[in-house]
């Protein structure tokens, strides 16, 4: 391919020239081979753009090109309550007979004739009721009033949210929401118990003080111990309540309460 002007005859000159066509050729395969591995592997960005796709294009899109699909969204906040709505169940006791006023109209006509102690299932079941059911309605409260606020929550988005990642953002919203309501009903719980211990407050049975007056006709308030826990100091000191068989002198424990 190089030949020598005037043609040559001397076998040096030759050789050289057949070393330059032979290195010509290498380099040029090796550069064409360069180039159409170049050319294969370089990404060419096109854009195309789609006015308002359906969710159907916009999932096979997205599985297409899953890096470089840029949806904008036309609203860019929109509340909880159009795409969310939370179910929830209460506990059974609160659904049973046990907190409606039959039940508990019959466990005050069902009480027998004299005095029972404080902590006889037949005295204290009557406002042990009472107590579920107040507690029932400040469950139902407490999930209404975050249910609301939950509900007027947006959801923030300049552009659209992949189907995973919007699901795993919304059982994040979720579990959020659960974590608010049992905290807010702790606190709530808490708050009567502190206020009440606190403030050294006689409830109506009398289970966490006694009265008593002294020769000077002073009644004074002491508060009640149970085992290795104190009223005074403990709001949450609790005893197991019995059925008291008087006849046969023994009593029966009502297991749970």
């Amino acid at each position: 391919m190089f030949p020598s002007i005037p043609p040559s005859t001397d076998q040096h000159q030759l050789q050289n020239q057949r070393i330059s066509t032979r290195l010509f050729i290498i380099l040029l395969t090796l550069s064409l081979a360069i180039l159409v591995l170049y050319t294969s592997l370089i990404n060419v960005t096109k854009t195309i753009d789609i006015s308002s796709p359906t969710i159907a294009q916009y999932s096979q899109l997205y599985s297409t090109y899953p890096q470089t699909l840029s949806c904008a969204c036309t609203d860019i906040s929109i509340d909880y309550d159009k795409f969310l709505q939370v179910n929830y169940t209460l506990h059974q006791i609160c659904t049973s007979t046990f907190i409606t006023d039959e039940w508990i109209g019959y466990l005050y006509n069902a009480r027998p004739t004299g005095t029972l102690n404080s902590d006889d299932f037949r005295n204290a079941g009557l406002f042990i009721f009472q107590a579920l059911n107040a507690f029932c309605q400040l469950s139902t409260q407490t999930i209404s009033n975050q249910l609301t606020q939950f509900y007027s929550s947006q959801y923030v988005s300049a552009s659209v949210t992949p189907l995973e990642v919007f699901q795993t953002q919304t059982q994040a919203f979720v579990s959020q929401f659960t974590s608010s309501v049992t905290k807010d009903f702790i606190l709530s719980l808490s708050t009567i118990r502190k206020t009440t211990q606190s403030n050294a407050l006689l409830n109506g049975q009398l289970t966490n003080y006694y009265l008593s007056g002294d020769i000077s006709n002073n009644v004074n308030a002491y508060p009640l111990t149970y085992g290795d826990c104190g009223c005074k100091f403990s709001a949450v000191c609790s005893y197991e309540l019995v059925i008291y068989t008087w006849h046969s002198k023994l009593y029966i424990f009502t297991g749970g309460v």
